[in-house]
């Protein structure tokens, strides 16, 4: 059930451009800064000089209350520009609660001296428990001696109700390894915005292979079953992992244990197929 207490609250589009504005004048001004200034003169992030690829696997949730399981197979292609930007592009084919719903999304980042701008959108055919659209911007900002910061703002449009998500979050990288942490408030409609958390530890090797752990809890928009959108107290663990086998073919895969409040507990993985092009 939605929270409908009603509460002044800036529009959306005025938040997202608070958001954005504030990012950049902060980067502006600690780019007058020596370490600062150095740091800006290098490359941007790899990413945009990588090889795209393509990536393609099956994802499976197994719930603890005999409700039917989850599962889902997706697509993504990831298509580095250099110098002009990021683009990545999936779609997938979901089955939650008994039901069946496809959606395509998009990202696209650009990178500035400065910090990573990325501006991303998804739609679903059949929103019975998928957002009907999505749009999201999140800045990236870099400070010296391996900090970065995050500011970010959300927007989900349901089958009766819409949330928004803001986001403060920062993150600090010791050779391969990088740890972050994300505030996010949350609210459906005109409601009291809610607070989570998100913890996040990450290695990363010289050539590409990945470990991490993410942990997030607090209170968020969650749908429970079909048309029923409601902010509760979530808890959700993942490990997840990409290593190559081959020179140019990786594994993805990943395992979770979610809480979605007194509604249901979930144990799930991913396993995916990535080929560099």
């Amino acid at each position: 059930m939605k929270n409908v207490t009603e509460t002044p609250v800036l529009p959306f589009k005025k938040r997202v451009l608070f958001f954005t504005g504030a990012a950049i004048a902060l980067s502006l001004l600690l780019q007058a800064t020596p370490a600062v200034a150095e740091e800006s003169a290098a490359t941007r992030p790899s990413a945009f000089d990588a090889a795209p690829y393509l990536e393609a696997g099956y994802t499976a949730d197994y719930l603890t209350d005999n409700a039917p399981d989850w599962n889902s197979k997706y697509v993504k292609a990831c298509l580095p520009l250099k110098a002009f930007g990021l683009l990545t592009v999936q779609g997938e084919d979901v089955f939650r609660f008994g039901l069946s719903d496809q959606t395509i999304g998009a990202s696209y980042a650009y990178s500035f001296p400065i910090g990573v701008i990325t501006l991303s959108g998804s739609y679903a055919a059949n929103p019975d428990f998928l957002a009907k659209n999505t749009v999201g911007l999140v800045w990236n900002g870099k400070l010296p001696d391996g900090f970065g910061y995050t500011l970010g703002a959300e927007q989900r449009q349901y089958f009766d109700a819409i949330t928004n998500i803001e986001s403060v979050g920062v993150e600090k990288n010791a050779g391969e390894f990088r740890f972050a942490y994300t505030a996010l408030v949350s609210s459906i409609d005109h409601s009291r915005g809610e607070l989570a958390h998100r913890v996040q530890v990450q290695w990363v090797s010289a050539g590409n292979s990945r470990l991490g752990v993410t942990y997030a809890f607090g209170i968020e928009p969650e749908v429970v079953y079909q048309n029923s959108l409601s902010s509760i107290t979530t808890n959700f663990l993942q490990l997840d992992a990409l290593f190559w086998p081959l020179k140019r073919v990786g594994v993805v895969a990943a395992y979770w244990h979610g809480m979605a409040g007194d509604y249901y507990q979930r144990n799930g993985g991913q396993l995916g197929l990535r080929i560099i092009l």
